[in-house]
């Protein structure tokens, strides 16, 4: 498997998996008698960010580090990484919470501001369980290749080992 597909698989596994997890919180959290109210749903909805940016970080990097040493993908090596990605830290709680704190200011932060505007504390049980599903899949195919190839962009060409920093 080349980088690009097994992009592609973590991204669309980890939109399914993040949906399914969110779906049900949110079910749970707004049932018949809510834990929440429902006025308060956009600083649900915002958050959801930052928790995928975390749990992407937290959950992933270990897998494709694991998928790079024992050699399932193909040509990673030879990928050059992007500026950005060599700026991140390779100690994965500092990364996480960088990576979080990236997906806050970026993502969370307009969330927050602009639900309200919208809204938001009208939504049925229902059009809040869709809401979170359709803002869980839209970030997981953004947030998590980014993280993995960042990931990946940690394994030199010339040794296939980790780049030191």
């Amino acid at each position: 498997m080349n980088w690009k597909t097994y992009l592609i698989a973590q991204a669309f596994g980890v939109a399914a998996f993040n949906t399914l997890c969110n779906a049900a919180y949110t079910a749970w959290i707004w049932r018949d008698e809510p834990v929440l109210s429902l006025d308060r749903i956009g600083s649900d909805l915002a958050m959801t960010p930052v928790w995928i940016g975390l749990l992407s970080v937290l959950l992933g990097t270990p897998f494709i580090r694991k998928a790079l040493a024992d050699g399932r993908m193909i040509g990673e090596a030879r990928q050059r990484p992007h500026p950005l990605a060599i700026l991140l830290p390779r100690n994965l709680l500092i990364r996480a919470v960088g990576i979080a704190a990236l997906c806050g200011m970026l993502l969370a932060l307009p969330l927050a501001l602009i639900l309200p505007q919208l809204g938001d504390g009208l939504l049925t049980q229902v059009e809040a369980i869709g809401s979170k599903a359709i803002i869980t899949v839209a970030f997981s195919l953004v947030i998590v290749p980014l993280v993995a190839y960042a990931t990946i962009a940690d394994v030199p060409a010339a040794t296939g080992g980790r780049a030191s920093r």
